[in-house]
């Protein structure tokens, strides 16, 4: 097989991308959700848990809700999760051989996640991988979640100054509605296998889908 063309730019998502960090999240929306009387079954939270922290903070506890409480209540749940993750915190396999990769040949990188900045400084300072990295946007920065394009377009500005083809953008993402988001933002979509399968993200559209980096980095060299 002969290796894929390299691309001119790379986005990372960053929650069950860089890290397989899903259970997490999920177990701290649980006890957030219960400390604010409104229990939730893992299952539950899954089915709702997109979009923004208001529009997750409304499937949660209701559209009264007010963006200032939504807020309150987002940023103590990401705190939880830091401290429930931290001592599991590690990069999904591969990733830092490829990262390097792309370091390496001048392909320039942006991490766009619809999670907030704290969150962004714990992962890239606690894996040390910040520097690969020439823009991180994070959700504070978009009006809109995915399957919006927006954070992606907001990274694109960032690392490219021309126009780039549909196969000059690599996209990596581990959700249906990320998936969406990359095609959505003109790039093409390389599915990570931590939360959804390979037949939800081929569905989506995702031309290649993989366990890990390690996977990727054969399709490259």
């Amino acid at each position: 097989m002969m290796p894929l063309q390299l691309p001119k730019a790379v986005i990372f998502d960053m929650d069950g991308t860089l890290i397989n960090n899903y259970p997490f999240h999920l177990k701290a929306w649980q006890i957030i959700c219960e400390k604010y009387s409104a229990p939730r079954s893992i299952d539950d939270i899954i089915r709702d848990l997109h979009g923004t922290n208001f529009e997750v903070c409304q499937n949660f506890f209701g559209n009264n809700i007010t963006f200032e409480e939504s807020e309150r209540i987002g940023n103590e749940k990401e705190a939880l999760y830091r401290e429930i993750y931290r001592p599991h915190i590690a990069p999904v396999e591969g990733l830092l051989p490829l990262l390097q990769f792309f370091l390496d040949n001048d392909i320039p990188m942006a991490l766009g996640t619809m999670g907030n900045k704290a969150n962004a400084d714990f992962t890239l300072d606690t894996l040390g991988i910040r520097h690969f990295f020439k823009a991180v946007h994070t959700a504070e920065e978009v009006n809109k979640g995915k399957p919006d394009p927006e954070i992606f377009l907001t990274c694109l500005k960032s690392i490219a100054h021309e126009s780039l083809q549909t196969q000059e953008l690599w996209v990596f993402e581990d959700t249906s509605s990320g998936i969406t988001a990359a095609i959505n933002a003109g790039g093409t979509a390389f599915g990570i296998l931590t939360s959804k399968s390979e037949k939800d993200l081929s569905a989506c559209g995702a031309l290649h889908c993989a366990k890990n980096y390690e996977e990727i980095l054969k399709l490259v060299c």
